[in-house]
Parts: C-alpha cells; structure tokens; sequence
C-alpha cells in the first residue's frame, strides 16, 4: 500500500504530469492517503474560501468554491488511511523517544506504519529519521 502525503496529493490533485505519470503506475488498489493528508488538503481549500471572501486573493470566490468542489469529487476515489488508537500510541512513543517532527507529519507516518503502508512524499527531512516508516521519495 502506497499512501501519498499532504504535498504528493496537492500534485496529483492539481494535475502536476510528473506526478500523474508516476501514480499511473501504481496499482489502484494500493493508492492511499494518511485520512491527516486529506484533512491537510480541506483546510488549504477551505482557507483560499476565506482569503476569497475577504478579498486577500486573487480567486474570485466562485472559483473558490469550484475547486473546494473538484477536490471533493476528487478525494471520493481515495482510500483512507484512519488515525487510530494504535497510531495514537505511537505516536506518544515517539514523543516519549524524543523523535521530533511536526504533530500532523508524525501522525501521517504513525498511520502509515501501524497499517505497514509506504508514506510517498518529496519531504526527506521531515521523515527520513522516524523508526519503523517505510518512505518513497518522489522528487
């Protein structure tokens, strides 16, 4: 099982061909995305909602509600990786071993290890040091 990270998702979702090309050759079946990625994904889109109706972007709030729709649609076709009481513990254990990182980046990977998927990402530095994370590095 591959599960794909906040900025793996943002690519595939916007369509980036690299990253079209290289997801094409992973099975269906094997896709995923940590359910933490899918709420990262959400709150970008929910937060260029906000700048829009505030006037601080760009995107007219039309827009902003089209692409909060698309990735909708889009996320419907993914599976979930759940955050659960097992990656909850974890995680402390981590914490407890001093294994630093950013909560939400270390829930990603405490999901990823407990269901034995590979976390697909571009960030090395974020996740190249946690015990037990199986990585794929797409650069």
């Amino acid at each position: 099982m591959k599960a794909f990270d906040t900025d793996i998702l943002t690519e595939i979702l916007a369509g980036n061909p690299a990253y079209a090309e290289r997801i094409a050759n992973v099975p269906l079946e094997e896709q995923s995305a940590p359910i933490v990625a899918i709420e990262e994904v959400l709150r970008g889109r929910l937060n260029v909602i906000r700048q829009a109706e505030a006037g601080k972007t760009r995107i007219k709030i039309d827009s902003a509600y089209q692409l909060f729709e698309e990735t909708l649609d889009a996320l419907r076709e993914v599976k979930f990786l759940s955050f659960t009481e097992p990656a909850e513990a974890l995680l402390k254990e981590w914490r407890l071993k001093r294994i630093r990182g950013a909560t939400h980046d270390l829930r990603m990977a405490a999901s990823c290890v407990v269901t034995s998927a590979t976390l697909v990402t571009r960030n090395r530095r974020d996740f190249e040091d946690i015990p037990g994370l199986s990585v794929e590095f797409w650069e």
